[in-house]
C-alpha cells in the first residue's frame, strides 16, 4: 500500500504516482492489526460473494420453475381453435395424472374396454386436454365446439370412426370431415392429427370448418377468451367463461325476482389446488350497481344455505365449509370463494 500526502488517501497501484492528482506516493506503514482487519474484510467480502451468487442462483431457479409451471397449466393450443361463443371452457388433466385418480369406475365397463382395444386410446392417461365453446343465440338450434388434445393412434382411430353407421364424409383443408345425426342433432367430427380431435354438434359446418382453418394458422383465439382469460386465477387447470346475453335474460313477472341486472355480464369459474382446492367464481357487471345488485343475492343465497345446514351442527365439516365461503364486491366485480380442504376431500373420496 502506497500514501499519497496530496489527496490523503491509502493508493495501491503498481506504480508510485497516484492516480488522481499525480503526486508521488510514499510507502505507508500499515500495522499488524489493520493487517488482520484487511484479511478479515477480505474473507468477509468472499463470504458475501458466495452469498450473492448463490442468491442469484436461487432466484433464477426459482423463476425458471414458476415459468415451466405456468408453461404446463397455461391453455393448450386448442383454446385458440375454438370457434366464437358465449361460453367457453377448459379442462386441463395434467394435474389429475400426476394425482394417479382411480378410474377403474369407467375404465372397466364392457364398452370402454371395446374402444380401447380398437382404438388403442386410453382416456385415463392419454386425454391432456379438453376445449370447449359453445354459441346460443336465442334459437332452438345448438352450437357445440369440442377439441380434445392427447395421444391418439390416429389410423386405428380414423378405422373406428369408419365403421360408425350413417356416416356421411367431405373434405375440407386436406382434411376428412365426418357428419352424422344423434338424437336430431347433427354432429360433425375431424381428426386434426395424431393430437387433436375436434367434435361440433352444430345443424352446419362452419364451426368445424372455422376449426380447421385455425388448425392451419389462420383466424384468432375466440373474443371471449383474449378479453376475459386474464381473470383466471393463476395456474387453474379448470374453468369456465361464460357470457349472458340481453336475450337470456326475460322480464321476471309481477312478483318474481328481477335479474335484469345478470344482462351482458360475465362469469368466470375455476378451480385449482393450492394445499386445498380452491373455487372461485367471478362476476363482471355491466355497471357497479348491477354488481351491488349481484353481490346482495349471492349474500342472500348464502345466508339461505347456512339456514339450510343448520339441522346438522355436528357436521363440523359442513361448518367449516360454509363458514369458509367469502363474497367480496370491488366496483363492477363481485367475488364468490371457498376453500375445500384436503382433510374433506379425502373423505369424499373414501365415501366414493
Amino acid at each position: 500500500m502506497l500514501f499519497c500526502g496530496t489527496c490523503g488517501m491509502m493508493v495501491r497501484t503498481e506504480t508510485n504516482i497516484c492516480p488522481k492528482c499525480s503526486s508521488t506516493l510514499t510507502a505507508a506503514y500499515v500495522s499488524g492489526g489493520a493487517k488482520a482487519g484487511l484479511a478479515r474484510r477480505g474473507k468477509l467480502g468472499g463470504v458475501a460473494r458466495v452469498l450473492a451468487i448463490g442468491g442469484i442462483v436461487l432466484l433464477l431457479a426459482a423463476v425458471a420453475a414458476a415459468v415451466s409451471y405456468r408453461a404446463v397449466m397455461r391453455p393448450g393450443r386448442s383454446i385458440y381453435m375454438l370457434p366464437e361463443g358465449n361460453v367457453m371452457g377448459y379442462i386441463n388433466f395434467a394435474p389429475m395424472h400426476l394425482m394417479n385418480v382411480n378410474a377403474s369406475s369407467y375404465t372397466a365397463t364392457p364398452e370402454y374396454q371395446q374402444i380401447v382395444n380398437e382404438t388403442g386410446l386410453h382416456v385415463e392417461h392419454d386425454i391432456e386436454n379438453i376445449a370447449i365453446s359453445a354459441n346460443a343465440d336465442g334459437g332452438p338450434s345448438k352450437d357445440v365446439a369440442i377439441i380434445v388434445t392427447g395421444t391418439f393412434d390416429q389410423q386405428r382411430l380414423n378405422g373406428y370412426v369408419r365403421k360408425q353407421e350413417g356416416l356421411q364424409t367431405e373434405t375440407y383443408g386436406g382434411k376428412t370431415v365426418f357428419s352424422s345425426s344423434l338424437s336430431d342433432q347433427n354432429v360433425h367430427l375431424c381428426i386434426l392429427d395424431s393430437r387433436m380431435v375436434a367434435v361440433t354438434i352444430s345443424p352446419a359446418l362452419e364451426s368445424i370448418h372455422a376449426i380447421i382453418d385455425k388448425s392451419a394458422g389462420s383466424g384468432s383465439a375466440p373474443n371471449l377468451f383474449e378479453n376475459y382469460y386474464g381473470d383466471v386465477p393463476f395456474a387453474s387447470p379448470i374453468w369456465a367463461i361464460v357470457h349472458v346475453p340481453s336475450f337470456a335474460v326475460t322480464d321476471s313477472p309481477a312478483g318474481g325476482m328481477n335479474l335484469n341486472f345478470l344482462k351482458n355480464s360475465v362469469t368466470i369459474v375455476s378451480a385449482r389446488y393450492f394445499g386445498s382446492l380452491q373455487l372461485r367464481g367471478e362476476f363482471i357487471a355491466e355497471n357497479q350497481s348491477d354488481a351491488t345488485n349481484i353481490f346482495q343475492a349471492a349474500n342472500g343465497l348464502l345466508a339461505m344455505s347456512k339456514l339450510a345446514g343448520s339441522p346438522r351442527p355436528n357436521d363440523p365439516d359442513l361448518t367449516a365449509l360454509m363458514n369458509s365461503i367469502e363474497v367480496k364486491q370491488s366496483g363492477a366485480h363481485v367475488v364468490v370463494s371457498l376453500a375445500v380442504p384436503p382433510e374433506m376431500l379425502q373423505k369424499i373420496a373414501q365415501k366414493r
